[in-house]
């Protein structure tokens, strides 16, 4: 994310990076609000901690082609970039979640993990310390 909103700053024009950002956010929820009723369709006895009709994600659905649509007809270059930003992403989950890591770069990664962890003050309270 932090290297995304790095990306955003070299957008001199604010309308555009509104366009961008928008544009990407609701199509990525929108792909998100899909598993709902994709999941109700394939997986029908799954277990469902929270029940919602589904009305609500099909009118989310709804909105989110009309608001991911108009921008794609109106300004088809920023719709694009917002494309490209979402799309920026693959190369990283293939190199960070599918690929099958060899040992060093599974310790440096960990390392990292644990030092930014350290830094930013984000380890999370130790299991024994319970109240």
């Amino acid at each position: 994310m932090a290297i995304l909103s790095m990306l955003y700053l070299t957008v001199s024009d604010i309308d555009a990076l509104i366009n961008y950002v928008g544009f990407a956010t609701w199509l990525s929820i929108g792909v998100a609000v899909l598993c709902l009723p994709w999941l109700r369709w394939k997986q029908p006895d799954l277990e469902r901690p929270i029940k919602v009709n589904l009305f609500w994600p099909i009118l989310y659905l709804l909105c989110t082609i009309f608001v991911t649509a108009v921008p794609m007809v109106a300004s088809p270059y920023e719709t694009g970039m917002g494309v490209l930003m979402i799309l920026s992403s693959v190369p990283v989950y293939y190199v960070f979640v599918f690929w099958p890591k060899p040992k060093w770069f599974q310790q440096g990664s960990n390392s990292v993990n644990i030092f930014l962890q350290k830094i930013f003050v984000v380890v999370g309270k130790s299991k024994t310390a319970r109240l």
